[in-house]
């Protein structure tokens, strides 16, 4: 039986105390990378960068509020199926590889696209169910009262719905090989997405020369659309799934 750094996480003590600094970390990490995003947005929207706002900055006090309690519970949960993997790993049920030389290193980041378009694909299909199902939807409406939303919205779940979104990450990591360092690259790449796709700012390319980012990528400006108008755009990294469907506005 593998362990990591020396811990063995089958022990109850062992699992509860990482589980404890597992979820610390997961909401410090979305408290600062969304802190810091928010700030750039009400420091420098007004100026240099208010041409990319799509909406005039509020004071969004009590809305974040709400948004931390939801989060906090999404980190408790983002935090169980983190631990869940750890324990996997170490029974050995998971395709995580440590040795970089295991597979070749081309093969890092064609992993880390390979686990984004599978994300991409369930993601599309769960948040169209969440709209279409009665007892759903009633879940996935708290993320939905903000709706200008704000850097801090990228976590706010109700934990029905962030189960279901963790759900999908034992699943891929049992079936696609991933090094170790492609699935921190992977997590960090889902966080700042989150954020940067509810935090009013387009940040990728404007104008004609955009076209490919902007058709193929979804930014703030397609993700806004979706919390104006639900019935659209249901993706999470890319496009292609709302245009197949007919469902981009």
């Amino acid at each position: 039986m593998k362990k990591i750094a020396g811990f063995d996480f089958t022990d109850p003590l062992t699992f509860i105390i990482s589980l404890i600094l597992l979820v610390v970390i997961v909401f410090l990490r979305y408290v600062l990378l969304s802190g810091a995003y928010h700030w750039m947005v009400s420091k420098f929207g007004g100026t240099f960068l208010k041409h990319r706002l799509l909406y005039t900055p509020l004071n969004h006090s009590k809305q974040i509020r709400r948004e931390l309690v939801l989060s906090s519970y999404s980190a408790l949960i983002f935090g169980v199926v983190g631990m869940v993997v750890l324990l996997m790993y170490q029974l050995g049920f998971t395709k995580i590889y440590t040795d970089l030389h295991d597979y070749p290193i081309w093969y890092i980041p064609v992993s880390v696209i390979i686990y984004l378009l599978i994300h991409d694909f369930y993601y599309y299909w769960l948040h169209k169910w969440m709209h279409l199902s009665p007892v759903l939807r009633r879940y996935h409406m708290a993320h939905h009262k903000s709706v200008r939303t704000t850097a801090f919205t990228s976590f706010s779940f109700h934990p029905v719905e962030s189960v279901l979104q963790a759900v999908i990450l034992p699943l891929i990591v049992m079936i696609l090989p991933m090094s170790l360092l492609a699935v921190f690259i992977t997590l960090f790449l889902m966080t700042l997405s989150a954020i940067i796709n509810h935090a009013g700012l387009e940040v990728y390319p404007l104008g004609r020369k955009a076209g490919f980012i902007r058709r193929n990528f979804i930014g703030a400006t397609h993700h806004d659309q979706h919390h104006r108008n639900m019935k659209k755009n249901f993706g999470l990294y890319f496009t292609f799934w709302d245009r197949w469907m007919k469902t981009e506005k």
